[in-house]
């Protein structure tokens, strides 16, 4: 009985420990079903980035549409202006999904985000996006961010 409650307890805490608030910016063609970011502890407000390292970033997500390719795009929302985040590998396909996407059926996409030690201390929103062939968001979200 003592192991079955540990073994709950620390899959519970494995679990809360990198749970993300995000926001659904406009995903049409597919529907996210968790979000993970590093540097996110449950509870917080706002995810802490911080520079010199690379933030690990866990989305999944139930396709609603066929997509042969899929591209992530990521943005700062700095007082409201999106602000171009460079991926080193935009092609989500080389990042956990396994193209060509399939209507129905569920995906996870994982990567690292750089934060640069240029990018200054601020408090923002990233946009990720996942974009299918014909541009269309399969994944939109944001998710609230303290660079530190």
């Amino acid at each position: 009985m003592n192991r079955l409650f540990a073994w709950i307890l620390l899959t519970t805490l494995a679990a809360c420990s990198f749970a993300s608030p995000y926001e659904d910016c406009g995903s049409d063609s597919g529907q996210v079903t968790a979000v993970e970011v590093s540097g996110c502890d449950d509870g917080q407000e706002s995810c802490t980035l911080k520079r010199g390292t690379n933030a690990q970033i866990t989305i999944k997500f139930n396709s609603k549409t066929d997509t042969k390719s899929l591209t992530g795009v990521v943005h700062g929302l700095v007082a409201g202006i999106p602000v171009p985040f460079p991926l080193p590998n935009p092609n989500a396909c080389k990042a956990g999904v396994s193209c060509p996407v399939k209507s129905g059926q569920s995906y996870t996409y994982s990567d690292k985000l750089e934060i640069k030690t240029i990018y200054p201390p601020l408090s923002l929103k990233v946009r990720y996006e996942l974009r299918g062939e014909k541009n269309d968001d399969l994944v939109c979200v944001e998710i609230p961010c303290t660079i530190a």
